[in-house]
């Protein structure tokens, strides 16, 4: 069976990564987690309230370090049946949706019982996962702040070990966030039942492969198609993808291919359909990179579409996101009609930009 670190060598030796002194720290800790794991026996019963002695992993520093490359070629080769990698803003829509469901089910007058039903549910996790690997662990909401502790210090004395990843430091996790000082604890939790590994390096592999090159095909032809299928494939390490369903607010946004923090629609489902552009800036703050396939020509038979499209283009742009995409020509003939007209010279402006070097190396 290969070793991480003997995968890790391979793609240094190919050429696919660099030398790197964080990554290779990181490696030699996960590799000694995996022996760690090996003889650890799952949690039970008789186990449940021992806190567990092996500490979990987590690891900060800027996006596109390596960071969840390596949480992956860990979780791949960890010796565990009972695991889990799951991206955190998933999980803790999880974790509401069973403590809605729970009160729910309860009789309206009986009382509140969230510590007794965070229990439960880490009752219900450690049935099929003593590994949890977390992507993109932040806090941001006041809701999510007040049920961590709580919630880990269950999962931690199931026996349960975590690897989490994060573009944060620990003590800079839910910053000027409202009753932070509740929160304190949590962090203090995380810093005594995990190694903090900062991956300090300046290179973002990720993006460096479509740093060069074209980002924007037309016409949207088999050769297009053909070309984004590559890229999608290029930055997500080989991985097919899957298709994603996001709850905001009641409502579900359906992303059709995804995979880390990478999203591929179609035209049609990113803009004929109705969104607004709290749509949009939700999933902007969940990835990174876009592929939109099939843009049309846009004429004021499709005003709604085309101005769902430049809010689209308006929000990647403010948050400096980036842009694969195919369409039916080029961007200044893409809208052929007149409403939108002014609108649309900026939506022009900004794919221009976005192909850039310079926009795609901010």
């Amino acid at each position: 069976m290969k070793t991480i670190s003997g995968i890790y060598n391979q793609k240094l030796a190919s050429g696919e990564l660099h030398p790197d002194a964080d990554q290779k720290k990181a490696v030699e800790a996960l590799e000694k987690l995996c022996h760690e794991l090996a003889g650890k026996k799952p949690a039970g019963l008789l186990r449940r309230r021992q806190k567990s002695a092996t500490k979990g992993y987590y690891f900060y520093g800027g996006v596109g370090r390596g960071k969840s490359m390596l949480m992956d070629l860990f979780f791949s080769a960890a010796p565990v049946k009972e695991k889990r990698r799951v991206h955190f803003h998933a999980f803790m829509l999880e974790v509401h949706d069973f403590l809605h469901a729970t009160r729910t089910a309860r009789k309206k007058e009986a009382k509140d019982r969230i510590d007794g039903d965070l229990i439960t549910f880490a009752d219900k996790i450690t049935k099929d996962a003593r590994l949890l690997c977390f992507d993109e662990f932040q806090v941001k909401d006041v809701a999510d702040a007040m049920i961590l502790g709580r919630l880990f210090t269950a999962l931690f004395e199931r026996g349960v070990v975590v690897v989490m990843t994060s573009n944060i430091a620990p003590d800079d996790l839910y910053a000027d966030g409202l009753q932070r000082d509740r929160f304190i604890l949590f962090i203090e939790l995380l810093k005594k039942k995990f190694h903090v590994f900062h991956f300090t390096g300046e290179t973002d592999y990720r993006l460096n492969r479509i740093r060069e090159g074209k980002v924007y095909f037309w016409p949207h032809d088999e050769d297009a198609a053909h070309e984004l299928d590559r890229i999608f494939r290029l930055l997500a390490d080989g991985e097919e993808g899957a298709a994603l369903d996001i709850a905001v607010k009641g409502r579900i946004i359906h992303v059709p291919r995804a995979t880390r923090e990478l999203a591929e629609f179609d035209f049609e489902e990113l803009c004929g359909k109705p969104k607004s552009a709290l749509d949009y800036l939700e999933l902007v703050k969940r990835f990174r990179v876009f592929i939109v396939k099939d843009v049309p020509k846009l004429t004021d038979d499709r005003r709604d579409a085309t101005l769902r499209f430049s809010t689209f283009i308006d929000t990647l742009y403010d948050h400096r996101a980036r842009l694969v995409m195919s369409a039916a020509t080029v961007p200044e003939k893409l809208y052929q009609g007149e409403t939108h007209a002014g609108v649309f010279k900026r939506t022009v402006s900004r794919l221009m930009d976005m192909q850039s070097k310079q926009y795609r190396e901010s």
